[in-house]
């Protein structure tokens, strides 16, 4: 640490020190947190007494922590240095920090990162982190012998105490509804934010360190269909892909038009949310048996899913990848990676699928693992010599340069060249119609925000989200042979898709498709069940 060892060229005593780094962290990198307060209660006075208290908290968390000269320089850096990179993103894509979004971003990879790492992030850092920064390097920061030192932190935490009181009792009432009803407030406020997040991410990975928890381990097969074909089982999980845009669920541009010679035998569901706004909670919540109010992120690097249940039967578990990661639910079944470069188009998940399905040769579940419509460079999400139809078009992978034209103009684009993607795994999938009874679902696993309000790209605290990012498309597509064998009532089928449906159907839904009797199976959760004659005579008797 050479650089602490420079002369100073400023002095403080560290009792001024503490509240002045305490006012500097609260005005310089909380503007977020103040014009969301101030959306909550537009009183300019209660906005000041709720900065009081946030001031008066900082200087007793910093009266513990700046405890040395040495130590105080080194934290008080540190901060800086982060609370910079924070306010970036904050800014920039008007975004919260909680223990999801830390998780996405760990989640991520180098090419994902390189996508929102724009270069005004350099300008953030250097205005708002490294001269500040430099500045605390240049400070001599004074201590005064223990016992006097302890009496000056001691006068200075009850100045604080007394201040915030005086503030805050005018205005209790509507302060403790605020703190109990408004927890998207602490995720906007910095630094706070992303040490409480980091917090949160250490303690969902002691799931680690707990032994693995099975599931359906009384599961077996109860072969209801009417033929002697195998089953091949298609789950396409979407990536980013929100309900909003898709002229199935009555988008009024055609971004679905690809599709149109196969909704027929295509049921789309236009009431279906997410249960999560990240990949990093989504994806593992869709393979788990736990509904969204249930499921514990982070619990899917020791338990089981619904993926194990189907290779505990007999399946064979295929997991084909084009994003990230399959977020540990694939890590026990086969795990194909096509892509080794920065970016692959989904049409290399279609490589040799045909010929793959055949040599497999039994039942199969098959997950594709979409990029679909990750941002913010939506642009690359579908190939340059492709004729986009929506013009024109964002090509700013940060998004600070575009009107919000072009990144819908974008987006719309990519979301076409999803339903290109999803047209051709069907005339793939028809290839194997003499060989397999084949049931593709298509979910996306969260969705996202265009620019309402402000808002922009995904993983907003569920509780606060806007709709743009749980609302999600999803349909299935079932081949007429398919829903004779199966005994599914395909019109039954569409007139049950308008009720409200989520991610927390799935795991139900594929248990049931697949005849996989299990106590952890729940019917009531089952899309299929009330449409299939085998298992709901009764119920399918007025269609």
């Amino acid at each position: 640490m050479i650089i602490l060892k420079r002369t100073p060229r400023f002095t403080l005593k560290s009792w001024q020190f503490i509240p002045l780094y305490a006012a500097f962290t609260l005005l310089v990198y909380n503007q977020a947190f103040f014009t969301r307060l101030l959306g909550i209660n537009d009183s300019p006075w209660f906005a000041v007494s709720i900065g009081i208290t946030v001031f008066a908290t900082l200087i007793l968390i910093l009266s513990l922590l700046f405890c040395t000269p040495k130590l105080t320089k080194i934290i008080a850096v540190t901060l800086t240095i982060l609370n910079s990179i924070a306010l970036y993103f904050m800014n920039s894509y008007n975004i919260l920090i909680d223990k999801i979004m830390l998780l996405n971003v760990i989640r991520t990879d180098i090419y994902e990162a390189s996508d929102v790492l724009q270069p005004k992030i350099l300008l953030y850092l250097l205005l708002a982190g490294v001269l500040p920064a430099w500045l605390i390097t240049r400070t001599k920061i004074v201590f005064a012998p223990a016992a006097t030192e302890l009496k000056q932190r001691l006068k200075l935490n009850h100045a604080a105490v007394f201040l915030a009181t005086v503030f805050i009792i005018p205005f209790r009432t509507e302060t403790q509804h605020t703190l109990t009803e408004r927890f998207d407030l602490r995720y906007a406020l910095i630094p706070s934010n992303y040490i409480g997040a980091g917090i949160g991410v250490a303690k969902m990975y002691d799931e680690l360190t707990r032994p693995f928890t099975p599931i359906a381990e009384d599961a077996k097969i109860h072969k209801y269909w009417k033929n002697d074909k195998k089953n091949l089982f298609v789950f396409v999980v979407g990536e980013t892909a929100r309900a909003a845009n898709f002229s199935l669920g009555g988008y009024h541009r055609p971004t679905n038009a690809p599709l149109k010679p196969y909704l027929n035998n295509i049921i789309y569901y236009p009431e279906f949310y997410a249960c999560g706004t990240s990949t990093a909670v989504a994806v593992p919540c869709m393979f788990s048996k736990y509904a969204r109010t249930e499921f514990k992120e982070g619990s899917e690097l020791n338990t089981a899913n619904l993926l194990d249940v189907f290779k505990n039967v007999g399946y064979h578990g295929l997991w084909r990848e084009n994003n990230t990661s399959c977020q540990d639910n694939c890590n026990r079944i086969e795990l194909e990676e096509p892509c080794n470069q920065k970016f692959c188009q989904d049409d290399i998940l279609l490589e040799n699928l045909e010929q793959k399905i055949r040599n497999i040769n039994q039942n199969t579940f098959l997950v594709l693992h979409q990029k679909g419509s990750h941002g913010p460079d939506y642009f690359n999400r579908y190939p340059t010599d492709w004729t986009a139809p929506y013009h024109p078009v964002c090509t700013d992978k940060g998004l600070m340069s575009c009107s919000r034209k072009e990144i819908i103009n974008t987006y719309d684009n990519s979301i076409t060249y999803t339903s290109l993607f999803l047209r051709r795994t069907i005339k793939i999938l028809q290839k194997l119609s003499n060989e397999y009874n084949i049931v593709l679902i298509y979910a996306s696993d969260h969705g996202e925000s265009l620019g309402e309000n402000g808002i922009y790209l995904h993983a907003a605290p569920y509780q606060t989200a806007p709709k743009e990012q749980k609302h999600i498309p999803a349909f299935i597509w079932i081949p007429q042979n398919t829903a004779q064998a199966f005994g599914i009532d395909l019109r039954c089928l569409r007139q049950k898709a308008e009720h409200h449906h989520s991610h927390d159907n799935l795991f139900h839904s594929f248990l049931g498709l697949g005849g996989i009797q299990t106590a952890d199976y729940k019917s009531s959760l089952d899309i299929f069940a009330p449409c299939t004659a085998a298992k709901n005579p009764q119920a399918l008797k007025k269609y």
